[in-house]
């Protein structure tokens, strides 16, 4: 009797630690699957697999998990599209000098250094490319494209930010969402500065 005791005891106590172990283990366990993946497996895989993830997220109800991967995965593609968004930048047009005015704004600058073509359609574009997997859903590439035309005067990066936040947002993305893939374009647009 003494031994049968001892056993359900040792038996309920892994049960109820288990209870407790489990749920957080698999606190950033995927939608997909049913297999716990940790904030370590996200950063380590590839973007596209990543981004084939957060495209099945639901954006309008995130939970703070899916934020946290949807933060991995933009800091993941910033580093790709900045060394994307480099080697397709077009050769500078005008010799690099300082500017009189800093009201003349940060895309001036860049339409000045590499052409408006460049600045005003193809970046966009490339940026976009990367980023459709998380906004693709909310925001087409063209809606995209007036957003970052609606930002061509903009002075600053921070203004940048905040006009392609809340152009992003008033598309029908959260606010978060729009804030982190705002200051992901800002950092690409600050490697061409």
């Amino acid at each position: 009797m003494n031994k049968t005791v001892r056993l359900a005891t040792v038996a309920l106590t892994a049960m109820t630690l288990g209870s407790v172990v489990v749920p957080s283990v698999s606190a950033f366990a995927d939608t997909i699957g049913t297999s716990a993946i940790t904030k370590v497996d996200y950063q380590n895989m590839d973007t596209d697999k990543l981004g084939n993830i957060v495209s099945t997220y639901d954006m309008d109800n995130l939970t703070t998990d899916w934020e946290n991967v949807i933060n991995i995965y933009t800091a993941k593609l910033q580093v790709e599209l900045k060394s994307e968004v480099l080697a397709s930048a077009p050769a500078i047009t005008t010799p690099q000098r300082p500017q009189s005015r800093a009201a003349a704004g940060l895309m001036a600058y860049l339409i000045a250094r590499y052409g408006k073509v460049y600045v005003a359609k193809t970046l966009p574009k490339i940026v976009y490319k990367k980023f459709a997997k998380v906004i693709g859903k909310k925001v087409s590439e063209k809606k995209f494209v007036k957003v970052w035309g609606n930002a061509m005067d903009v002075a600053t990066g921070a203004a940048l930010e905040k006009v392609i936040s809340k152009g992003l947002h008033t598309c029908g993305l959260s606010k978060g969402v729009s804030n982190t893939i705002a200051a992901g374009v800002v950092t690409v647009v600050e490697v061409l500065v």
